[in-house]
C-alpha cells in the first residue's frame, strides 16, 4: 500500500507521454488517432440526436480540433507539406460529418460549406499567435529574442549582459 507503480517504458502524466524512446512522428500519430476517435464518437452522437449543423460545427471545433492541434504550432513549417496531410484528412472528415456529405465531395467545397479553415490556414494562424505570445513574454529588458539557427523558430533567453547589470547594486 502507498506505492505508486510506474511503467518504466512510458508514463502518461496530465495528458503528456513521458517516454525517452517516443519519436516525434509517433507522438503526432497518437494525437491524430485520439482526434479521429473523438470525431467518430461525436459523429455517432450528433447523428443519433439530429443535432443542428451549426452546433455540430461548434462541437467538432471545440473537441476534435483541440486534440488534433495540441502544440502543432511548434513544428509547423509552411514549406513542408507532409505533416499537414494527416490534419487535412481529419478536417475533411469533420466537414463531411458536419454537412453529411459524401466521401467523394471535393475538399475545397467541404471547407467552404462547413465553415472550417483548411489546415495551412489554421496552422499559420496558431504559429503567428504563438510567436506574438512569445515576443510578449520576452518583452522584459532582461530577456532577448533569438532565432534557432536550424529551424528559424523564436527562442526567448535571459540576456547575460542585462542579468549581470541587474545583479550589480547601485551606488
Amino acid at each position: 500500500m502507498g506505492v505508486i507503480r510506474f511503467n518504466t517504458q512510458a508514463t502518461r502524466w496530465l495528458g503528456v507521454w513521458m517516454d525517452a524512446n517516443l519519436t516525434f512522428k509517433e507522438q503526432l500519430t497518437r494525437c491524430v488517432k485520439n482526434a479521429t476517435e473523438a470525431e467518430a464518437t461525436l459523429r455517432t452522437v450528433t447523428t443519433a440526436f439530429n443535432v443542428v449543423t451549426e452546433r455540430v460545427s461548434a462541437i467538432q471545433m471545440a473537441c476534435v480540433q483541440a486534440v488534433a492541434l495540441y502544440r502543432r504550432e511548434l513544428w509547423w513549417d509552411p514549406k513542408e507539406a507532409g505533416r499537414r496531410y494527416d490534419l487535412q484528412l481529419l478536417l475533411n472528415q469533420q466537414a463531411r460529418s458536419i454537412l453529411g456529405a459524401l466521401p467523394t465531395t471535393p475538399w475545397g467545397a467541404l471547407m467552404t460549406e462547413s465553415g472550417l479553415t483548411p489546415a495551412p490556414g489554421i496552422l499559420d494562424s496558431r504559429q503567428q499567435r504563438f510567436t506574438a505570445r512569445l515576443a510578449d513574454a520576452c518583452s522584459s529588458k532582461l530577456k532577448v529574442l533569438y532565432r534557432n539557427p536550424s529551424s528559424g523558430a523564436l527562442i526567448c533567453r535571459v540576456s547575460r549582459k542585462s542579468m549581470s547589470m541587474a545583479a550589480k547594486p547601485k551606488a
